[in-house]
């Protein structure tokens, strides 16, 4: 009888080290991936510009934009929409109303009603030393700004103010320093003579701020 126990005892302890290991629960599936273009226009919405969607789009040349919208202004209005990729309309809101505004303020005593550009998507090359490299405004991510309008009417140009001793190009050098937190490239008439009359923004992989 005793030797009976001790083999069902041995059994049962045989049985229990033979179980199968306690199930894990499985791991949660992977969250869905972000949707980019839709966080950047829930980013211009919270920025309270004014835009509209653009179509996407490419051409043979290797120019064309993703995430493109037509911008009109943030609090400040352009003189016409700027066809854009989303992330620059980004850069260009801040620059609007965390750069432009404050200067004309501090600088001028007066507020920017109206920013001047001479254009923004085009497709070409560099109009620099290298001509062969696709230019950013060919892919929505360059603006040129001209001038600006203030509320009393007058008006500055890069033109005509930047390499002036006054107010105004102080307000120009000031909004051109600011705009190289915003860009990746600034460029101004100290850049070369194709930029005697605009100040070049963009958002490329190159680095150069010619405030």
């Amino acid at each position: 009888m005793v030797r009976r126990l001790a083999c069902v005892l041995l059994m049962c302890l045989v049985g229990a080290c033979a179980s199968k290991p306690p199930q894990h629960a499985a791991a949660p599936p992977p969250p869905p991936p972000v949707d980019s273009t839709a966080a950047c226009m829930a980013g211009l919405d919270q920025r309270h510009v004014e835009f509209e969607r653009s179509a996407d789009f490419h051409t043979p040349e290797g120019c064309g934009i993703d995430g493109a919208v037509k911008f009109k202004g943030a609090g400040v209005p352009l003189n016409r929409p700027l066809l854009l990729a989303c992330t620059t309309a980004i850069s260009l809101a801040d620059f609007e109303t965390k750069v432009v505004a404050p200067a004309a303020l501090a600088t001028l005593g007066h507020p920017v009603t109206l920013v001047t550009s001479a254009g923004s998507y085009d497709c070409r090359g560099q109009r620099s030393d290298h001509p062969e490299r696709l230019s950013e405004h060919g892919k929505g991510k360059a603006i040129d700004i001209s001038g600006f309008t203030l509320e009393d009417g007058s008006r500055i140009t890069v033109s005509r103010n930047w390499w002036g001793k006054d107010e105004k190009a102080e307000f120009l050098h000031k909004v051109a320093a600011g705009a190289c937190k915003m860009f990746s490239v600034v460029l101004t008439p100290k850049s070369n003579k194709l930029h005697h009359d605009h100040l070049h923004l963009d958002n490329g992989p190159y680095k150069k701020c010619d405030a």
